[in-house]
């Protein structure tokens, strides 16, 4: 990017470009961009937040090592949550034999005590945020992506609806019907806060 080039209005395609250009440090802009998103996204398959970040980091070795294959540089977030998507995969079959029980009891005070990090509600308990998480994952994955690529990577509808390929209304329908989805299991919490 030019020196004193605003970096936070830059789109992800003048970003790439740059990057693409020679310019190694401005995928660090895109890094800071969406590593919550991925993150997030890791996290809502592997459940572990160490291994999920250690997904993030590998996914966006493996996005910047395949950055010239990407034909449309304005959707990279889409992109880069199919290779999320496709390392968690790989993970879990690796890991999958490694599995031991002290592994899944460890796995609830990861959970619970990494939780607060993702929340953008300070107010929740550990054990609400865990809930909330769990009920997420437990989306189908087209509503649990623009879910996390609205909180976690905080993009409009619209934005998403670029970053996807899709069009505007179709990512309307998904936050949409995974509102409903959620407003329905998070009842109960709902009205434990209130």
């Amino acid at each position: 990017m030019p020196e004193g080039h605003d970096t936070s209005t830059s789109s992800d395609e003048q970003i790439i470009r740059a990057t693409l250009g020679g310019d190694i440090s401005s995928f660090g802009i895109i890094v800071e961009r969406y590593w919550d998103m991925s993150a997030a996204f890791a996290l809502s398959k592997i459940k572990n937040t160490s291994d999920a970040e250690d997904v993030a980091q590998e996914s966006f070795i493996k996005a910047y090592s395949q950055l010239h294959r990407l034909r449309n540089p304005s959707r990279f977030a889409g992109w880069l949550s199919k290779i999320v998507s496709q390392q968690c995969v790989n993970h879990i079959r690796k890991n999958s034999h490694q599995r031991t029980a002290s592994s899944y009891a460890s796995y609830e005070a990861d959970v619970s005590a990494q939780a607060v990090i993702c929340s953008s509600n300070p107010g929740l308990t550990n054990e609400q945020v865990h809930f909330v998480r769990k009920t997420i994952s437990k989306l189908p994955e087209k509503f649990r992506k623009v879910i996390i690529m609205r909180f976690a990577a905080g993009l409009s509808a619209a934005q998403i609806a670029e970053k996807l390929g899709k069009r505007h209304g179709t990512v309307r329908v998904w936050l949409h019907r995974a509102y409903q989805i959620l407003r329905k299991d998070l009842v109960s919490l709902l009205e434990e806060v209130e």
